[in-house]
């Protein structure tokens, strides 16, 4: 960190030297107003591009020139290989699945366990540069299958893999932080490759209103995103393709759970879907967005929605979303056209969609006099591959093509189909003197601060991953991986400053398990233990990302729930908790597998209403719990107001 802030403070004073700046330029707003139809996103980008594409050469050059000492430096400190056992855990969901190694994508960070994985061709690896990162990833489920030590693989509830290996030695050089299949190829096993040629033609559904996604332009090709992802894929794995129109998305939807095509791009993983169709990694993530007349308030969240008419095609995965929102008349369609003339009649104040489809049906439309605002508060839609389950045995080498799609392959898809312009461009004579200057500068002042960087680079990096994993363990339950009592107080006090600036209410959730004790008692600690983990894991998938869960001591665990509307949006989350927590555990007990039933009495406390310290909300939480045990336990409760 010193180092990096040593050579931006030197670039800093070189630039106010020079007392020129490059021009500010306009990336995007919140709210985009489609004024003129015969205007397109993707107008005046290539002084953009340009501009891109000479910093990135810059960053290129800078960034060997800082690391190569330290690469160097890593050759020379490599140890040994050892004898090692490989342990991966996968996620209890993962367990019904039954599923190979290979069908999972494999968390680790920067380390020997990384050599491994990438040094099999049928396995894919996810690279993350902390161990926080890495646990982040598990928690919000993001990642289904990570590199485990064998403490934590002996007491593992979901599936185990193990890998044997002769031994194992440290990277020769530092990864970038991202996903590896194999060595940078599609490597395929006899099995797979055969797969492959037994597949004639993979029908693809092309639907009559995903354009610029997808769609068949005047010469009568199918262009856009997914096209240009499929050709990629069908390129590396040696997969014929073939285009089937299968009309409008709901229609298609239908085909594919009816077998009239074998595949469908831009979907979503829902329950529903997953009965007659499996799923690849995410490709891409895309925002949600909505559309309404002039007239109609400015929309920045989801949660802005209650209280307004929503028109949104019926088989989006995003309708059970909008269903929680309170105050919301969903006006479900089949069609796009349907929900736009729903607005213009007036039965509908705002069409939900993801953000290029908005944009462009709005231009299809010649609906120049509408009004379009991105949701910010949410994470968009991320878009997977689904296949028929008669072709689930495709999804691993699906995920392999995907995961070997470059950043510089990503970053043309985008400029080419979604990529908004510039409000004014940049002149070239002013981008060129600019640019030249500024690499001659960087040129200069990176082989100054080289010879600093070599001395000190080791040294930071050492610290700085010693103090994370001081860290970490400081604020983390040993157990369960989750925030700790310390860890979930600093949070709140972060929160009550932070929802006090906004004035906005978050929830605090005590739960205390019932029936926790009898299981620990008669089945052992070991069952006990194991009985948490699950608990905790649980939990993790019943919360949103932005809410944090923790185990504050013995079964005891506190849920924080921010930027809520009222207290009943707690209530509803305390609901789905406590059924959770309800449904039976099968654990492994020293006799063979345990049934074991649980309950929870949940008290919970609503910043600023009954509370507006970390003191009086944990009191006011504990008492609203100690209300349901008293009251017969396995309930929740609402703190009362002083």
């Amino acid at each position: 960190m010193e180092s990096r802030c040593f050579v931006m403070a030197v670039l800093n004073a070189y630039f106010r030297s020079l007392q020129w700046f490059p021009p500010r330029m306009m990336l995007g707003m919140n709210e985009l107003y489609l004024i003129d139809a015969s205007r397109t996103t993707f107008d005046n980008t290539a002084p953009r591009a340009f501009l891109r594409w000479v910093l990135l050469g810059v960053s290129a050059l800078f960034g060997f020139l800082v690391s190569a000492p330290s690469f160097a430096a890593n050759v020379d400190t490599e140890q040994p290989a050892q004898p090692h056992t490989l342990y991966i855990c996968a996620h209890d969901a993962t367990r019904a699945l039954n599923a190979p190694l290979a069908a999972f994508v494999i968390g680790t960070e920067i380390s020997s366990e990384f050599e491994v994985i990438n040094q099999r061709p049928n396995l894919t690896a996810r690279l993350f540069s902390s161990e926080d990162a890495l646990h982040e990833a598990i928690e919000s489920r993001e990642l289904m299958a990570w590199v485990c030590d064998e403490a934590i693989a002996q007491r593992h509830v979901g599936l185990l893999f193990t890998i044997e290996v002769s031994g194992v030695g440290t990277p020769s050089h530092t990864p970038r932080i991202g996903y590896y299949t194999g060595d940078g190829t599609i490597t395929m096993r006899s099995d797979e490759a055969a797969l492959i040629e037994s597949i004639e033609a993979l029908r693809v559904g092309l639907p009559a209103d995903s354009s610029p996604v997808i769609y068949r332009n005047r010469q009568d090709q199918v262009v856009g995103l997914d096209a240009d992802i499929m050709a990629i894929i069908a390129s590396r794995l040696g997969l014929t393709i073939r285009w089937q129109e299968c009309g409008d998305w709901t229609d298609c939807v239908k085909a594919l759970q009816q077998g009239s095509i074998d595949s469908l791009t831009f979907f979503t993983p829902t329950a529903a879907r997953m009965e007659f169709s499996s799923f690849t990694v995410p490709y891409w993530d895309v925002p949600w967005a909505v559309v309404g007349t002039q007239e109609m308030p400015r929309i920045r969240r989801f949660s802005d929605l209650s209280g307004y008419r929503i028109a949104v095609v019926e088989s989006y995965s995003v309708v059970a979303d909008l269903e929680t929102i309170p105050n919301i008349e969903l006006i479900l369609v089949s069609r796009p056209e349907d929900a736009f003339t729903a607005i213009l009649d007036g039965d509908a104040d705002l069409y939900l969609d993801s953000l290029p489809l908005l944009i462009g049906r709005s231009r299809e439309q010649h609906l120049s006099h509408l009004r379009l605002s991105v949701l910010r508060d949410e994470e968009g839609d991320s878009v997977s591959i689904g296949v028929r389950n008669e072709f689930s045995r495709l999804v691993p080498l699906l995920d392999r093509a995907i995961l070997s799609i470059t950043e510089n392959e990503r970053l043309a898809l985008s400029q080419r189909w979604f990529d908004p312009q510039y409000d004014q461009g940049v002149a070239p004579e002013k981008l060129r003197k600019w640019v030249g200057v500024s690499l001659l500068g960087v040129i200069f002042i990176a082989a100054g601060a080289i010879l600093w960087l070599q001395h000190m680079r080791r040294e930071v990096h050492r610290r700085k991953l010693k103090e994370q994993e001081a860290r970490y363990k400081a604020l983390h339950d040993e157990l369960t991986q989750l925030p700790n009592r310390a860890n979930i107080q600093e949070r709140v006090r972060a929160a009550v400053v932070t929802h006090r600036t906004m004035d906005q209410k978050f929830a605090l959730m005590f739960i205390d398990l019932d029936g926790f004790k009898a299981v620990n008692d008669e089945e052992g600690h070991d069952v006990g233990d194991e009985l948490l983990i699950a608990v905790s894991q649980r939990l993790q998938r019943v919360i949103r990302k932005s809410d944090v869960v923790s185990r504050y001591g013995g079964d005891e665990f506190v849920i924080l729930l921010s930027q809520i509307d009222n207290p009943e949006q707690a209530i509803q989350v305390g609901q789905k908790v406590l059924r959770k927590i309800a449904e039976p555990y099968r654990l492994t007990g020293n006799n063979g597998a345990v049934e074991a039933s649980i309950g929870a009495s949940i008290g919970i406390a609503v910043f600023p209403d009954h509370g507006e310290t970390l003191d009086d909300l944990i009191k006011a939480a504990d008492d609203a719990m100690y209300n349901i045990k008293d009251s017969g336990k396995h309930g929740v409760g609402l703190a009362s107001l002083n």
